[in-house]
């Protein structure tokens, strides 16, 4: 279990010591990373008002972002002194698995995979179910692809390879007013083949 790999000259923080992954592993984490990679600079309060949380919580988990190198003051001057908004300190961020024992779920990237698909699953829900307050030219914009594909394993990597640079190269792109938010993910994993349980033949 890997993020991609970052765009040439773009800063990427990797992510191996099990500490730090510990420290990562909750989904509330995930989601201000989440939402600082999107609005930053933003203080715990405006990053509270996004998620439903109390003030007093979202702080605590900064702090522990903060304590293991996610997350930073932004440098710039703040509009009072009490405006204090934070920045990640990355622009890509990389987990690098450890094989272990068992299954991924009990590792600590298997947790923030977890929670990582919970959020991917919850924002498509949200279009699927016209939750999400969509103009009318975005309304029918949603790509589903999904598919089962016979790969040898140095096929699957060029595929994943191909994927990633592909996103990649759109990642620089700068917000403008002809440009709206997309939520895309590529998810890829092998599957066990189904077997069919036959009748046993009549004796005669």
């Amino acid at each position: 279990m890997r993020k991609p790999d970052a765009a040439p000259g773009e800063p990427a923080l990797d992510v191996v010591d099990p500490t730090r992954l510990r420290a990562l592993a909750h989904p509330l984490r995930l989601r201000l990373l989440r939402l600082l990679r999107e609005h930053q600079p933003a203080t715990g309060a405006e990053l509270a008002a996004l998620t439903g949380q109390s003030t007093a919580s979202v702080s605590y988990h900064l702090a522990t972002l903060a304590k293991h190198g996610f997350v930073e003051r932004d440098p710039a001057p703040g509009q009072t002194r009490k405006h204090k908004p934070w920045r990640t300190t990355y622009q890509s961020l990389r987990i690098v698995s450890q094989h272990v024992e068992g299954p991924p779920i009990e590792s600590p990237e298997g947790v923030i995979l977890a929670a990582m698909l919970d959020e991917a699953r919850r924002t498509q829900d949200d279009y699927v179910h016209a939750r999400s307050d969509l103009p009318d030219g975005l309304r029918d914009l949603g790509t589903f692809e999904l598919t089962e594909l016979m790969l040898t394993t140095g096929e699957f990597e060029a595929l994943s390879a191909t994927v990633q640079q592909a996103i990649a190269s759109f990642r620089t792109a700068v917000p403008s007013a002809d440009r709206a938010r997309f939520s895309v993910s590529f998810v890829g994993i092998p599957v066990a083949a189904p077997t069919v349980e036959r009748p046993e033949p009549e004796q005669r």
